[in-house]
């Protein structure tokens, strides 16, 4: 079958006026101060982060393009990634520019207003890497002048977004191990905060926290708990070691509580549970960590044990809702195991859970959230019909949350 390269393509009404060039070809931008990060939803003309803002709702106050001339879009440029892979991107705008992640780790800069490139970098890789899903790399962050990417050899790399020039590149984790990367990085102040993915390897999962203006590690929290932490004893023997539990998608921040919340994936072995018996903290779980140190203030697991690979990498949404008669902080949460999640996001406390997929997996959550399972539902060498699939009811795919309507929207999987 003939494969084609990607195609970015842009449909527009209008644009923000073209980026300014300075006298070297580069873009002209103003610096994307944390107070700017604090403050994106106000300037809906940009997208300064993963999700657009720290709460991750990605909401767009936008009101130029609307249900009644949606129709009128047009094809107004187009730019042709040339690697010939998956593009699982989201592209910042910042004050005209776009920064555009490609497969397999590599940025381009674009004038918004009219397609044309700026600067490329392009991160040379290993030819030894271990990868399980695909060379893809889902964006970067900003910092006052400076982009931050993960690399797929497990790096993490600061760019200089007018230039394109490498500012700084650290090693996360030995690609050769299995570990490699393809998260945006979060910024929380000063911070770049980023997850690792090889689950699938015999990893051991955790998340990172690295000043931006060096590249040297300010914290690491396991996803695992190690000897004589609590939750250790929820892995058979030394399973621990290779559990996975890692965190490749983006998460979100609350600076007001200060809290850095994240999601992690399955257990490893993927459908052997044989050997890692116990619940398997903390994967599948949601972990509130402090934004300071990367202390672990709550974990909400969402999928004991798991042996159908129901990653818990969705991106949390924070909001503030009514529930009961009084107002919430809340996190919000279509999971990959078929079930809709409302938590405090203060304390952890399970608050609402309801199937929004077809699942046959568990007759329901008891009060406390945990999953009530239906007997005889493990993987089998003669097979078992279960739903949802190994995709999940949802996926990486990131859910959306408009104030305006107070509705939560998410992409789901319903097999027939």
């Amino acid at each position: 079958m003939k494969r084609l390269a990607t195609v970015f393509v842009l449909t527009a009404l209008a644009l923000p006026a073209a980026v300014t060039a300075q006298d070297d070809g580069g873009p002209s931008l103003r610096p994307v101060t944390w107070e700017r990060l604090l403050n994106a939803a106000d300037e809906p003309e940009n997208w300064l982060m993963y999700s657009g803002t720290l709460d991750s709702k990605r909401y767009s106050g936008l009101e130029q393009i609307h249900n009644r001339n949606v129709g009128n879009l047009e094809l107004k440029w187009a730019y042709q990634i040339p690697e010939i892979d998956r593009a699982e991107t989201t592209p910042l705008v910042v004050d005209g520019v776009m920064f555009v992640t490609e497969a397999p780790s590599n940025v381009v800069a674009l004038d918004a207003a009219t397609g044309r490139q700026y600067w490329r970098y392009n991160h040379e890789l290993p030819d030894d890497l271990r990868i399980c899903c695909g060379r893809n790399n889902r964006g970067v962050a900003i910092l006052g002048e400076t982009l931050f990417m993960s690399t797929l050899d497990a790096h993490t790399v600061a760019i200089d977004a007018r230039t394109g020039n490498l500012v700084w590149n650290t090693e996360t984790a030995p690609h050769a191990s299995g570990y490699s990367k393809t998260a945006a990085p979060l910024i929380v102040k000063d911070q770049v905060i980023t997850g690792i993915a090889g689950g699938e390897y015999g990893i051991r999962g955790f998340l990172d926290s690295y000043d931006a203006a060096s590249g040297a590690r300010n914290w690491r929290t396991y996803t695992i708990p190690g000897p004589d932490e609590p939750g250790n004893q929820t892995w058979l023997g030394e399973s621990w070691r290779t559990g996975g539990s890692p965190t490749w998608i983006t998460g979100a921040y609350d600076p007001d509580l200060d809290l850095v919340y994240w999601g992690t994936g399955n257990p490893g072995p993927d459908w052997n549970g044989e050997v890692r018996l116990g619940d398997n903290l903390y994967s599948d779980s949601v972990l509130a960590l402090d934004g300071e140190n990367g202390n672990l203030e709550w974990y909400f697991q969402f999928t004991p044990h798991d042996i159908h690979d129901w990653d818990a990498i969705q991106v949390p949404i924070l909001g503030d809702i009514r529930y009961e008669g009084e107002m919430r902080r809340v996190m919000m949460w279509a999971n990959r195991n078929a079930f809709y999640y409302t938590l405090d996001r203060e304390t952890g406390e399970f608050l609402v859970g309801k199937p929004y997929a077809l699942q046959t997996w568990a007759e329901g959550l008891d009060e406390n959230g945990r999953p009530i399972r239906v007997p005889n539902m493990e993987p089998s060498p003669e097979g078992k019909l279960v739903s949802p699939t190994i995709g999940g009811g949802t996926n990486w795919w990131s859910p959306t949350f408009s104030p305006r309507t107070g509705l939560y929207y998410v992409n789901l999987l319903h097999p027939r």
